[in-house]
């Protein structure tokens, strides 16, 4: 992995810089601040994915005040699921990761829907209809290749390399590998962002509308992703700066 001349710096002071506000946010403001942190990751990350959700089925899936059932909402345990995962890693953030195959189990299990936690076995098939157009490993592969990549979070490379083009690099891995069936995407978004954010920069949150994209550059080399990746990241800094902005001003009544 070869590191490229990036504003990396800004990037990471505007991050700290965000995290610092927003800990000054009273109880109120941050709750409003989360819940639609939360709503927006939750939308991109599976319209990323092919399902387009609404603002009530996301909230009926995430707000514990209001009863619903999976019944009403097909996806209903997987948006109960991924938002499970955000929270882990965002209340967990300030954790030092320590980079092995049973973290990304972990993670994976925590993006598992209810009922389904036991299964983590890797992906036994070669999948034929599937949004992601890129070769995958062989399912008789997939061991091999995990441990080959867990292999190298032990190396020196891994050590020095920049946490964004690390996570991105991971990320990028994962999904090559495609280790177990249907959310091996998923998380691999989620170890990414979990890297960055205990690294103190802001999620790289990749939007519906490069969905596209992603998956064209998920097909070539590394300084395509890590280009999006880049982008997403600025461009969720200052979304995120705007919604602080509008809650502070709507708190003091402008």
């Amino acid at each position: 992995m070869q590191s490229r001349t990036r504003n990396y710096r800004q990037i990471h002071e505007a991050s700290e810089l965000l995290w610092e506000k927003l800990g000054m946010l009273n109880a109120q403001q941050r709750q409003s601040f989360d819940e639609k942190l939360m709503m927006s990751w939750i939308y991109h990350d599976f319209a990323l994915e092919g399902t387009v959700l609404t603002v009530a089925e996301i909230k009926a899936a995430v707000d514990p005040e209001i009863i619903s059932s999976s019944s009403l909402i097909p996806a209903y345990d997987h948006i109960i699921a991924v938002g499970e995962g955000i929270r882990y890693i965002l209340d967990h953030r300030e954790d030092r990761i320590f980079l092995s195959l049973d973290w990304l189990k972990k993670i994976y299990q925590l993006l598992l829907p209810a009922g389904k936690k036991d299964q983590v076995q890797y992906r036994k098939d070669n999948p034929i209809h599937r949004m992601y157009f890129h070769d995958l490993a062989a399912a008789d592969k997939i061991s091999y290749r995990m441990r080959k990549l867990t292999d190298w979070f032990r190396t020196e490379e891994c050590r020095k390399a920049h946490p964004v083009e690390l996570a991105t690099e991971i990320h990028r891995e994962l999904i090559r590998i495609f280790p177990w069936p249907d959310i091996s995407g998923r998380v691999a978004r989620l170890v990414m962002n979990a890297i960055l954010v205990s690294e103190d920069y802001w999620p790289g949150l990749i939007h519906a509308v490069d969905r596209h994209n992603y998956y064209d550059v998920l097909r070539l080399d590394q300084d395509q992703l890590l280009n999006l990746v880049v982008d997403a990241m600025e461009e969720g800094i200052r979304s995120a700066n705007r919604l602080y902005q509008q809650i502070v001003d709507a708190s003091r009544g402008f």
